[in-house]
């Protein structure tokens, strides 16, 4: 029986992990996820089985143990390949909670670049169509 291991403290800026060990103590699951506590807003950024562990419920049951230990939250995850999206709409109708390949949630779940893009764009005014261009 695979064995989890924490969530950590979770927030906007932390990426926390569940990791699931076999008996060795060998990686064999992991699910990455980030959370916003003020807006009540998670983004799943990773899950993954190792492929001779796969096709046992592993990635549904750490799935269910992330929303076990922070219940409540909406979550968005990452754009996924097509079996990706399959497996989150089982798991959204499974678990009632939807699981939408979007953006994050909130502001403070967006990736540095995202947020260095955001407040370069927000201070960058185009030229007037009045104003001259002057080249040296």
């Amino acid at each position: 029986m695979p064995e989890e291991t924490g969530t950590g403290s979770a927030d906007a800026r932390t990426t926390a992990e569940i990791v699931l060990l076999d008996r060795r103590k060998t990686v064999i699951g992991r699910l990455r996820f980030r959370v916003c506590r003020a807006c009540r807003t998670g983004r799943i950024l990773e899950i993954w089985v190792l492929d001779t562990w796969q096709r046992q419920g592993l990635g549904r049951d750490l799935i269910h143990s992330l929303l076990v230990h922070l219940p409540g939250l909406r979550w968005s995850t990452t754009p996924q390949t097509r079996l990706g999206r399959a497996f989150f709409i089982a798991m959204a109708e499974e678990t009632s909670v939807p699981f939408p390949p979007l953006g994050p949630l909130c502001t403070h779940l967006e990736g540095r670049f995202t947020r260095v893009w955001r407040g370069v764009m927000s201070r960058w005014r185009p030229a007037s169509a009045d104003s001259e261009t002057r080249l040296p």
